[in-house]
């Protein structure tokens, strides 16, 4: 009886040389003769931005992600890589990260006649600045961040009231820089001759993305440098 032998291909070799957000790595692979059983070596080079990398339908084992430019999450997102199946990353000289923290609001202070409305005064708060991170619009761009916005100042009273008082509000914290928490907000303040009715504090700064959602998939061939939080 005759045998018939099934020929193995070698691997699968593709290269994403132009600043792409979300590249289809299967769809890429298929296009250079990927016959779904082969390895797959991405090589992203360097100069080159690839934001929220999401791996899917690829079998586990295959791919290995060989990152020599910048992979990262673009702003209000959650992830620079995202993988849900066993890969390779090589990322000697490359840089994977996660957005900025955001910064947080300032505080500000209530103050005047608890029994009056009208002789009250709360000075509106600063709003903390959102972190730095990939652009979530075309062409594809490193934004470093926002800072905060200084808070404002509401006053009220005159000398009907006994003076007049000014409540102003806290400036909000600048943002993280890549894979960086975001700064705490300032607390408000107040002058005049007033009574203190009620403090609302600054909120901290938020915590840094996800340079990986995923890491319990991921074989490090090389950890180059990785900017934020890993889950």
């Amino acid at each position: 009886m005759r045998i018939r032998k099934r020929y193995i291909k070698g691997p699968v070799n593709i290269t994403i040389a132009a600043s792409v957000r979300s590249p289809d790595i299967r769809a890429l692979a298929i296009s250079a003769g990927w016959a779904g059983y082969e390895a797959i070596y991405c090589t992203i080079n360097a100069g080159v931005d690839v934001s929220n990398l999401t791996i899917a339908n690829i079998p586990s084992g295959l791919l290995t992600v060989i990152n020599r430019g910048r992979i990262g999450a673009e702003i209000n997102t959650a992830f620079g890589i995202y993988t849900r199946v066993n890969i390779f990353i090589d990322n000697a000289g490359g840089t994977i990260f996660g957005t900025g923290g955001r910064g947080g609001d300032g505080g500000a202070w209530r103050i005047g006649n608890a029994f009056d409305t009208s002789y009250q005064a709360t000075g509106p708060s600063g709003v903390g600045g959102y972190g730095s991170g990939f652009s979530n619009y075309t062409p594809l761009a490193l934004l470093p961040g926002y800072p905060g916005t200084p808070g404002s100042s509401q006053a009220t009273g005159g000398p009907s009231t006994g003076g007049s008082i000014t409540s102003t509000g806290g400036r909000g914290g600048d943002c993280g820089a890549l894979g960086q928490s975001g700064q705490a907000g300032s607390s408000g303040s107040a002058s005049g001759n007033y009574t203190l009715l009620q403090i609302y504090s600054p909120y901290p700064g938020g915590a840094p993305g996800n340079y990986i959602d995923g890491n319990a998939y991921v074989t490090w061939l090389a950890t180059g440098t990785r900017l934020g939080n890993a889950i």
